[in-house]
């Protein structure tokens, strides 16, 4: 019976231990040189932190020289305007004065056409106080799509209130052409029905003083001209347009 006493007693006991070992708390410390860092900022790393980024006053340096170069633009293009503004106020009057076909001969097997004709252009500068400077003149005169004769003009210089006419003489040499553009050219010839368009390009600039300003490309069209109108002596006026080209 002692026995049987003792070992409900032993039994208590190892099972208080083991609970007792069970919630017992286990600790580690670490040597001072494996401890974790905390991430805790100190002074100098701001200081780095604020090194990486702009400043502000980086900032407003960038703001006043984007200021500055968009009034730069601004001004430059007023400036362009301006001047083209002044330029078109100073262009030039081109009249047709005189026009004939002195020879219109065909090779209907070859096809290929002869021609000379004479064209008599005016020129009027209205201008008070501009001169106008001309760089070369390139004409061409067609007719029914048929290219009659084409001319290169030197430059030259108009003073201002100034008419100056200028009269020249294109020849064309087996030149290819279509026969029945030519039979209906030649057509309008005989009855007096002939229309045709002289195209005149180059550049056009103004002389202020001893200032040349810049000379710009220019395109004049006399268009569907009628050979009677200018026989008769009505002298059609082209129409002038800057920055063209045909």
């Amino acid at each position: 019976m002692a026995e049987l006493d003792i070992k409900p007693a032993l039994v208590k006991n190892s099972s208080t231990n083991s609970s007792r070992k069970s919630g017992r708390r286990v600790s580690f410390e670490f040597p001072p040189n494996n401890r974790p860092q905390s991430q805790s900022f100190s002074h100098e790393s701001i200081e780095e932190f604020d090194n990486g980024h702009y400043h502000p006053c980086c900032l407003a340096c960038c703001a006043w020289s984007c200021v500055i170069l968009f009034i730069f633009i601004v001004i430059f293009i007023f400036l362009g305007i301006s001047y083209l503004a002044f330029l078109k106020a100073g262009m030039p009057t081109i009249n047709v004065r005189t026009f004939n076909v002195t020879k219109f001969q065909v090779d209907y097997n070859s096809q290929k056409m002869d021609t000379i004709i004479s064209l008599g252009l005016k020129f009027s500068n209205k201008n008070e106080e501009l001169k106008l400077l001309y760089g070369p003149l390139f004409i061409d005169v067609t007719s029914d799509d048929v290219l009659l004769g084409k001319t290169t003009l030197s430059g030259f210089a108009q003073m201002p209130r100034n008419e100056t006419n200028l009269d020249m003489t294109m020849t064309t040499n087996d030149a290819n052409v279509n026969k029945y553009a030519a039979d209906d050219l030649k057509s309008d010839i005989s009855a007096y029905e002939m229309v045709f368009d002289v195209y005149i390009s180059g550049k056009i600039g103004v002389k202020i003083g001893s200032l040349h300003m810049i000379n710009v490309p220019f395109l004049s069209s006399c268009e569907q001209i009628k050979k009677i109108d200018v026989d008769y002596g009505r002298k059609p006026e082209c129409d002038i347009k800057m920055f063209s080209f045909r």
